[in-house]
């Protein structure tokens, strides 16, 4: 072999070498060699010097260890695996000269460089975009809560629901994408209601209060809504967001709380605050239209000797069933109220003489006539009724139910039988 021959191989090599060379010291990414037998940076570029704060001369020769932040075994394993080529796309976290760790992507590969075997590791900085992957993460694990959300654009066409929405409305994010939320409206709100909500969206960009929306099965249940405008960063609104709870529940537990407040628990009826309400509201009515009404007092016949007889359980059965034959004998506008033990009251409106009354005692009489079945054996029991007049008798209702009262305490001495008040007794 020829000397030439012999020179040609060093001369590639090193014009190799040196186009490398330029290439590693000119490049704008952040680039290393790594002495992965010794575990020290072997070389670095300006950028690599850029971007850990550290002049090169420092930052050659430096041990691994001050700017890896992970643990030597987990190094150690991503080392055999670059050096194995079984993997060539690493992540780790780097710290900065100034302390600041910042999440980097490697691409490393195995080169031969001035006679040593080295890693030739390519650095991108990657912190933002694991930020950003880390904010979409939550945004979508928070997007699909058990609360509804409906995404829309600036013009309301619905762009995004989540699983939760299908959950409450029985509609597919199909059947929904590209229609507006009007498909869901009940019908129980008027265009004022809506003008008066995106009135108050458009000043404040926020708007919150209780809706009745419509399921895809057609029931009608109501929410509570919050409607926000996502605005860009010219000021102008490009999507809005809708939050939503189903309040079903909610509502039907006021409900029977409010229920429970005013009406009796075993029987249902007004009880004796509601009553007095009525009352009050009924003599209101009857005196701006000069009108008379009446007030009967009821108190069952033999009814306590059925209670101590049968017991409890029994009596609340007979004071049930009092209870539908109380409210079959008057008209859909009187007051049936329960005012404890076995005392009843009528409120009847609207009527033109005091016989008026009197018809509707002889009624709920009638209805007792029938005797009432406990434990497969009948019972006879009837009931004692006072009746008071407005105005004759009282003009308050106070005075009106202490003399409808006194009344059927007249009533109760003769049994099963109406006593209307008066003043000579």
């Amino acid at each position: 072999m020829s000397a030439v021959q012999q020179r040609l191989p060093q001369c590639t090599l090193r014009e190799s070498e040196d186009f490398f060379r330029q290439l590693f010291d000119l490049h704008c990414d952040v680039m290393l060699l790594i002495d992965y037998r010794a575990g020290i940076i072997f070389d670095a570029n300006p950028s690599a010097a850029k971007f850990y704060g550290y002049p090169l001369e420092i930052l050659r020769g430096m041990s691994v260890s001050q700017i890896n932040v992970q643990t030597e075994s987990v190094i150690y394993q991503q080392r055999q695996k670059a050096i194995s080529g079984e993997q060539n796309i690493f992540s780790f976290s780097h710290r900065l000269a100034d302390g600041e760790v910042r999440e980097i992507e490697a691409h490393i590969s195995i080169v031969n460089y001035k006679g040593k075997s080295l890693f030739f590791s390519i650095i991108h900085d990657i912190t933002d975009r694991k930020y950003a992957e880390t904010e979409l993460r939550i945004a979508a694990e928070a997007f699909e809560t058990q609360e509804v959300i409906i995404i829309t654009d600036a013009n309301g066409v619905i762009l995004r629901v989540n699983s939760a929405f299908t959950e409450t409305t029985g509609y597919t994010p199909e059947e929904v994408v590209g229609q507006t939320p009007r498909m869901l409206k009940s019908g129980r709100h008027d265009a004022a209601f809506y003008a008066s909500m995106w009135k108050t969206i458009n000043l404040t960009g926020k708007w919150q209060g209780e809706v009745w929306d419509r399921r895809k099965n057609g029931e009608v249940y109501p929410k509570w809504l919050t409607i926000s405008a996502i605005k860009g960063e010219d000021g102008a609104t490009t999507h809005y967001v809708g939050l939503q709870f189903d309040i079903t529940e909610r509502k039907r537990a006021e409900k029977q709380l409010q229920l429970l407040a005013h009406n009796d628990p075993l029987t249902g009826l007004p009880n004796r605050a509601l009553f007095h309400d009525r009352l009050e509201q009924g003599l209101g009515m009857a005196r701006r239209h000069q009108q008379s009404m009446a007030v009967l007092f009821l108190d069952l016949d033999h009814f306590k000797e059925i209670n101590d007889t049968l017991g409890h359980d029994m009596g609340d059965v007979l004071l049930k069933e009092a209870t539908n034959r109380l409210l079959a004998s008057v008209r859909k506008t009187d007051t049936v109220a329960r005012m404890g033990g076995d005392e009843f009251t009528v409120i009847v409106t609207e009527i033109k003489q005091a016989r008026d009354a009197e018809y509707v005692a002889n009624e709920i009489l009638k209805a007792f006539l029938q005797p009432f079945e406990l434990n497969n054996n009948f019972y006879n029991v009837g009931c004692s009724i006072g009746i008071a007049i407005f105005p004759e008798h009282g003009n308050d209702s106070k005075t009106l139910l202490k003399h409808a009262d006194s009344a059927m305490y007249y009533a109760k001495r003769q049994r099963n039988t109406y006593c209307v008040f008066s003043n000579n007794r």
